[in-house]
């Protein structure tokens, strides 16, 4: 686009001239809830900005130049990424006034991003652009709803003329293009058959009491993704806005006068529905039951590090609660003693039990001592005895001869701190990476929220996971996008893991394949979990269940956003596999089989068979129906 020339211009410009003045206006602001890199000050000359929340701290990051430029922190800061002056302080008054709407998180990036590809993309000024102009610049599909916005707020301050910006709807609007549309949105029941073998095979060794086998091992990460899309399809949720902040809880059971059992689970509901119960497929019971009973016990680590961080000013044993430390660690531990950072991470099981350390000899003062002869100085010490006075070298090389903070952290070349000392002690060590596990990776701490407008405090999720879990054993410097989110002591906020499962299950982003390929299926098989919420909501209408109820176990307020396929319209592919079992006012059961495969004991998650029942009783099978 043409670069505008500044003030000199403006003068002679109205519509420059006002623009000009609304730029002042917001500049002289006060900017409370936005900063720049590194926490600093907001500047209108930054390329980007982060939102703070004031209400849950929760921080969104805004980039503020040009349009394209992707990556995570720091990225699209360079100046050659600047718009052309005053568009590049335009975007900042509507990200001001975008964060000042009540809109999702995920909707005021998108309509500052889309404001951002205008103003990189057209050619010449904002007050010359017309319909004819912006609509030939291809801004991408629902554009046109997401700019008008940002294009009345303009025309209204007086900055441009009024564009009336129209959508372009090129969609298919005959019954064959909407029966079609509707096939898209179901899943391929080849991958819904795929996930129940991996279910199976992922949580071959764990009893129902969610207990791994002893001598066995589960690939944790795995065992999240198949239980994600099991409760996608036990309930009609919407997957990464609502389960990654499950609270912590085992399945429930509700049956009244001795009849049959129905189950649900505590929810955090999202877009406008409230918390509830929600039902729960009595034929996917035993699996969920298994998989919640599972990351109930193996997520208490984290839950744990939460607590700690929330408040380090309590005992051992008021941080581990219930948790069975191995005996071969408890034995050198005082339970009634506060712990420091690493001695709870000796407690969790970080490290080994007679695992060492070097520190500083107590009175010794290095600075007046060679590097190379400091070595005789550190004395190896069990992380189990540290204590907080105890003074720990700053090498960053597990290999070199005085490093404690590379095994403590788990990296064999950690990330560059406390360059300005020689040595640290473990409180200074604990001080600052709280500090920063509270400002850079979670600063909404203790919150942590989902994809949407959903949170819950960390250390109450269901769902509550080690960096080292999710992102791989920290070996080197290069840890992903945010430093030090591969150690153990770095909690994944929730909807990172959220983001993760959807990748794994479509083999995109950080996996170059899907879950589905590394258990030995075709690379054409993927799993969007919305698809299975269709599914639920088409199979619960052709089982005859009123809509009302379907829109309440979806956690929609309003049954005209509740769409199924028509039942004249099954898909052919799915019908095949459509067995009705049986039909009475309680309980309506549909079987998918293929054809020649056997099948295992009835009302389990099997390898070869997938049964989906209905429970029906009135109100049960609402989200909000169950008893309290």
């Amino acid at each position: 686009m043409k670069n505008s020339q500044g003030s000199a211009q403006s003068m002679l410009n109205k519509y420059l001239g006002r623009l000009e003045r609304l730029i002042n206006e917001y500049r002289e602001a006060e900017l409370a809830q936005f900063e720049g890199h590194g926490g600093k000050k907001a500047e209108f000359d930054d390329l980007v900005w982060y939102h703070v929340d004031p209400n849950t701290g929760r921080r969104t990051r805004f980039l503020c130049g040009v349009h394209g430029r992707k990556g995570k922190s720091n990225a699209g800061n360079h100046p050659i990424y600047a718009l052309p002056y005053p568009y590049d302080h335009l975007i900042k008054v509507w990200i001001i006034e975008t964060t000042n709407t009540p809109l999702s998180v995920n909707e005021k990036k998108i309509r500052t991003s889309v404001a951002r590809k205008l103003l990189s993309l057209m050619d010449g000024d904002l007050y010359e652009q017309s319909e004819c102009t912006i609509t030939s610049l291809n801004l991408g599909a629902r554009s046109a709803d997401r700019l008008r916005p940002f294009l009345a707020f303009c025309a209204e301050k007086g900055v441009m003329r009024k564009v009336n910006l129209k959508g372009s709807d090129s969609r298919d609007r005959t019954g064959h293009a909407t029966f079609d549309n509707t096939l898209e949105k179901l899943p391929d029941i080849q991958a819904v058959l795929a996930l129940a073998d991996i279910f199976s095979t992922v949580f071959e060794y764990v009893d129902e009491h969610g207990s791994l086998r002893p001598g066995k091992e589960i690939k944790i990460h795995d065992a999240l993704v198949v239980t994600f899309g099991t409760l996608s399809l036990a309930s009609p949720n919407r997957t990464s806005a609502e389960i990654p902040v499950l609270p912590k809880q085992r399945l429930h059971c509700y049956s009244e006068s001795n009849g049959e059992p129905v189950y649900y689970l505590d929810w955090i509901g999202s877009k406008g529905y409230g918390n509830n119960k929600n039902h729960i497929l009595a034929v996917l019971a035993d699996p969920i039951k298994k998989a919640m009973n599972f990351f109930y016990k193996a997520c208490e680590p984290a839950r744990i590090l939460c607590r700690f961080y929330e408040n380090p000013d309590q005992s051992l044993k008021a941080l581990l609660g219930g948790f069975e430390i191995a005996p071969e660690l408890k034995r050198n531990l005082n339970l009634a003693q506060r712990p420091n950072l690493f001695t709870l991470g000796y407690a969790l099981g970080f490290y080994g039990a007679n695992d060492c350390v070097p520190i500083l000899k107590e009175g010794v003062d290095l600075t007046s001592t060679y590097k190379s002869q400091r070595g005789h100085f550190f004395e190896k010490k069990p992380i189990y005895s540290l204590r907080l006075k105890d003074q720990l070298s700053v090498s960053q090389t597990r290999s070199a001869a005085l490093a404690g903070l590379p095994h403590l952290f788990g990296y064999a070349n950690m990330p560059k701190v406390f360059s300005d000392k020689s040595v640290v002690s473990v409180e200074e060590v604990q001080e600052w990476w709280i500090a920063f596990y509270r400002t850079s990776i979670l600063p909404e701490f203790p919150l942590s929220f989902s994809s949407g407008e959903s949170s819950i405090k960390l250390k109450d999720a269901m769902f509550c996971f080690l960096g080292s879990w999710l992102y791989g054993a920290p070996e080197s410097v290069g840890s992903g996008g945010k430093v030090f989110q591969k150690t153990n002591y770095a909690v994944v906020p929730l909807a990172s893991l959220g983001a993760s499962v959807l990748t794994r299950l479509v083999g995109q982003g950080r996996y170059t394949t899907s879950i589905f390929q590394d258990y030995g299926f075709s690379s054409e098989l993927i799993l969007r979990p919305h698809s299975l919420r269709h599914l639920s909501n088409t199979l619960a209408d052709l089982s005859s269940i009123p809509v009302e109820i379907i829109t309440a176990w979806s956690g929609r307020k309003n049954p005209e956003q509740t769409h199924m396929l028509p039942p004249v319209h099954f898909p052919p592919t799915c019908r095949n596999f459509i067995d009705p079992v049986s039909s009475t006012k309680r309980v309506v059961e549909f079987r998918f089989q293929t054809a020649g495969l056997g099948q295992n004991s009835v009302g389990t998650w099997v390898k070869n068979a997938l049964a989906i029942t209905f429970d029906v009783c009135g109100s049960t099978a609402s989200r909000s129906g169950l008893a309290q």
